[in-house]
């Protein structure tokens, strides 16, 4: 098990003291940015507050859910 904070669409992070929401996370050049709702320059992940989050690497068999 790690833990570490998890940026996806619609997470809530903090920003400068005031909360935000995540519109989408883009990886660049070997550097993830991380978009907000309702601002178009991207903000790096270590300049964001985000409780950490438990996850494992351990693939888990998911049921197949669409047809093909």
């Amino acid at each position: 098990m790690f833990q570490m904070p998890v940026f996806k669409p619609g997470v809530r992070v903090l920003q400068g003291g005031r909360e935000e929401t995540v519109s989408h996370v883009v990886l660049r050049r070997k550097e993830m940015m991380v978009y907000l709702v309702g601002h178009d320059e991207p903000i790096r992940p270590d300049r964001l507050q985000l409780e950490p989050q438990w996850f494992t690497t351990e693939r888990r068999p998911e049921a197949l859910n669409w047809y093909l």
